[in-house]
């Protein structure tokens, strides 16, 4: 497992590009950390002008959903069926609220979308053809055709499925879905006073049945956010799911009072049922400190505070 510790100076924001091996990005690291960057000074902009947290999360996840290279928005992974089908959400810590979507297809931004479940609805989780009737009467722009490397990718991995490791029993049931016919994003954020958001978008694992709806989209698991810790979490949603991630960390850090101590008690929870390769996260405290955890081989992430930016995969 692999831990960075981090004290910032308010306000900051911290970004991650997903958890994995990242073999696809060591012939191309510079586009993907260029996006990183790029998604880092659009947040930070919205918190140091605006001092607005969800503002600042938002925006710096559509740079990743827009850049097509990023497995949510317009990057998406592909389900079995050859479609994508995207998960967001967000939470302020300041009075809990949250926004989610799930299985949404025809929207370019779906943590817009989540916004506007947060904003504009009695609900937290919205999702299917609900999700998308919202999205239309916002009117929020529609995503474009999936690019041909995603696609390319899909098929790469579609003919050698023996060889994922994540999927199992699935195996039996792909010729359902053949003839029908690859990380999450995420972010926290800190304003000057101290108040707390967190945010995660994704078009989840590649191949998986559609229908599924995995870590992302669930406060507590995917992303969560309260007066004390914002973390955002990416990898594996079943497992992330299984022990509620986010929040079990947020659980520890009010009794131990050190989020990295939080951290590695609920990786440590993690692994022992599911293993290593499972998971990575980011996450700040109310008093200023800042960790990036993966248990992966790499994982894309980054922040900016008023003197610093950082940002890197391995």
């Amino acid at each position: 497992m692999i831990i960075e510790k981090y004290k910032v100076e308010r306000p900051a924001l911290a970004i991650h590009g997903g958890a994995g091996r990242w073999e696809r990005a060591k012939a191309e690291e510079e586009k993907y950390l260029d996006v990183l960057e790029k998604s880092l000074l659009k947040g930070y902009e919205h918190l140091r002008s605006r001092n607005n947290r969800i503002e600042s999360v938002i925006e710096a996840i559509k740079v990743l959903e827009d850049s097509m290279i990023y497995n949510a928005g317009s990057g998406s992974s592909l389900n079995i069926a050859g479609e994508r089908e995207m998960d967001a959400g967000l939470m302020d810590g300041e009075s809990l609220k949250a926004g989610a979507v799930t299985l949404v297809k025809n929207t370019k931004n779906p943590i817009e979308l989540a916004y506007l479940i947060y904003r504009y609805t009695d609900h937290m989780i919205i999702g299917c053809h609900g999700a998308e009737k919202i999205a239309e009467y916002y009117r929020l722009e529609k995503p474009p055709a999936i690019p041909k490397h995603v696609f390319d990718r899909y098929k790469e991995t579609l003919k050698n499925i023996d060889k994922v490791e994540y999927i199992r029993r699935n195996k039996d049931l792909i010729d359902i879905y053949k003839e029908e016919i690859y990380g999450t994003v995420g972010a926290v954020a800190i304003d000057i006073d101290g108040k707390l958001a967190a945010a995660t978008s994704t078009g989840g694992i590649m191949l998986k049945l559609p229908g599924r709806i995995g870590d992302t989209p669930i406060p507590g698991s995917g992303f969560y956010s309260d007066s004390y810790v914002a973390c955002s979490a990416t990898g594996i949603g079943e497992s992330i799911l299984s022990i509620s991630l986010c929040r079990s960390i947020a659980l520890h850090y009010r009794y131990t009072k050190d989020l990295e101590k939080s951290v590695i008690e609920a990786f440590r929870e993690l692994e022992r049922i599911w293993g290593k390769n499972t998971a990575g996260i980011i996450a700040i405290s109310n008093n200023n400190t800042l960790i990036f955890a993966y248990n992966t081989t790499a994982m894309a992430r980054g922040y900016k505070d008023p003197n610093n930016i950082y940002y890197r995969i391995f």
